[in-house]
């Protein structure tokens, strides 16, 4: 039997049985939308969403989701659609049909104010060999009107978005970029600095924090940039802009004060010593940084007596909730490829 996922906490946090707060999570396990309050007691699937690395987004006012949707079996229907979920009753619908050529990844999010979800929809644009175009899709969420939107060369990979300003990060070969919702570009990190593993904008000034090979802050009105430490991916501001989450590997979580530079590592996975990063994701935050929400992986080595070239690993995964102000956090059983607070 494997041994239970325990939590190393920080001084003044501690451990505790999963419980409702009054919240609830929805998240992509293995291509399944599910829902659940944080107790996990109660899971509700609400349908297949396919393989494609996609984020979920929610409406927490409307009550509903939106997830890109594409075939997930061989030998069923083919399709490729974006599909808008009511959380209250399971029902969805579908709001925008993509071609078959086309699909969407790596990012789809709700622009409350416009009342539009924004994503990149990949585009096959020969039928000989394959040429893959990117744009930004602008999409209505009553009518599913989609208006797509040339990208400069090299933005292919979004990392973060601001509604305020209206940009987006990517990250490409090149470097990484700075692009407007109208497609210009605006300035470039060149290669050598993140590697692009997440990213934040600031709540307020025009900074950026960067992830992957180290954490890093850009500065988005005159281009330069600081490596605030060697090791750090997927960071998140706090709500006041004073200082952000981040994780090493995919089995912790940090606390950074940019002031300060003072660092703290909230929590990690007692016992690891197997760490990785490929099973690392973008820690969920809610409107008023109280609660987070992320997963953790912890690496068993199957036969502890197998040759150290050649171990073999097994991945116990777990969700994780932290609250920051009763300092309490839990795990339940699951693994989320993508977060959000409903």
């Amino acid at each position: 039997m494997a041994p239970p996922l325990k939590l190393q906490l920080s001084e003044g946090f501690r451990e505790v049985a999963p419980r409702a707060c009054g919240r609830r999570l929805a998240w992509d396990e293995q291509g399944v939308l599910r829902v659940a309050a944080t107790d996990f007691s109660k899971m509700e699937d609400l349908g297949q969403l396919g393989g494609s690395d996609c984020p979920l987004t929610v409406d927490a006012v409307r009550g509903v989701a939106w997830a890109y949707c594409c075939q997930y079996r061989l030998g069923t229907r083919d399709y490729s659609e974006i599909r808008e979920f009511d959380l209250a009753t399971g029902r969805s619908r579908r709001l925008v049909r993509l071609g078959l050529h086309q699909w969407a990844l790596w990012l789809l999010a709700h622009w409350a104010e416009a009342n539009v979800l924004l994503a990149l929809v990949a585009t096959d644009t020969r039928a000989a060999m394959i040429n893959i175009r990117h744009h930004l899709a602008i999409i209505e969420t009553r009518t599913g009107q989609m208006h797509l939107v040339a990208l400069p060369r090299d933005s292919f990979a979004p990392l973060a978005w601001c509604a305020r300003r209206r940009w987006v990060i990517f990250h490409g070969a090149e470097g990484t970029h700075l692009v407007s919702f109208t497609g210009q570009h605006i300035r470039t990190l060149p290669p050598g600095g993140p590697r692009g593993r997440g990213a934040d904008f600031h709540p307020d000034k025009p900074l950026a924090l960067i992830g992957g090979d180290g954490l890093w802050l850009w500065n988005l009105e005159n281009g330069s940039v600081e490596c605030l430490r060697e090791r750090g991916q997927y960071p998140c501001w706090t709500p006041d802009g004073k200082g952000c989450w981040f994780s090493e590997s995919s089995s912790d979580l940090f606390h950074l004060d940019l002031g300060t530079r003072v660092e703290r590592r909230l929590l990690r996975v007692a016992g690891n010593s197997n760490l990785e990063i490929n099973y690392a994701r973008p820690i969920a935050v809610d409107a008023a940084g109280k609660l987070l929400a992320l997963p953790l992986t912890r690496m068993l080595r199957v036969d502890p007596t197998a040759a150290e070239r050649a171990p073999a690993l097994a991945r116990m995964h777990r969700l994780c909730v932290v609250d920051t102000e009763a300092r309490e956090a839990w795990v339940a059983d699951g693994y989320a490829r993508h977060l959000a607070w409903v």
